[in-house]
């Protein structure tokens, strides 16, 4: 397959996993940010290497026309194809909301704020120092354990 032809069919598949509507009228995850992101972590995850492209190549070959089929169709598709490849689908998935729920677009629209975690951070209250102390208890008490070089 080539790019565009990858592209176009992976949108359509996201569409599927994760549509949209709902009371907070979300958008689908067919959009090529995401698509983008599910593409470029494909590529580096260690679970399943090749999972989405596998996927793809396995949903053409399945369904030739499927950008063209109703959305029922296409579920019917993605369910055949996921029983085949539980693994890659699963991962398909995983990656779908990483690179879908992390845009910054999504995130208030959950109640989440659109800055990122970090340099900020979310609050988090300090430990008392009696649990830090109960905490470290049996650390100190097994006394030095290490090596020098």
């Amino acid at each position: 397959m080539s790019t565009a032809e990858t592209q176009t069919l992976l949108l359509k598949v996201l569409d599927e996993i994760i549509p949209a509507g709902g009371a907070r009228r979300m958008p689908s995850a067919g959009v090529k940010a995401v698509a983008d992101g599910v593409l470029t972590a494909t590529a580096y995850s260690n679970r399943s290497p090749g999972a989405v492209i596998r996927l793809l190549e396995a949903i053409s070959l399945k369904s030739p026309d499927f950008q063209n089929l109703s959305s029922d169709l296409r579920v019917d598709v993605l369910k055949e194809v996921e029983a085949a490849y539980p693994a890659d689908f699963t991962e398909l998935v995983r990656l779908t909301y990483t690179a879908y729920y992390s845009r910054a677009d999504i995130r208030p629209m959950l109640g989440v704020g659109a800055h990122p975690v970090h340099p900020d951070g979310y609050p988090v209250e300090p430990e008392s120092d009696a649990l830090m102390d109960e905490l470290t208890t049996p650390v100190r008490a097994r006394g030095t354990a290490y090596r020098l070089a």
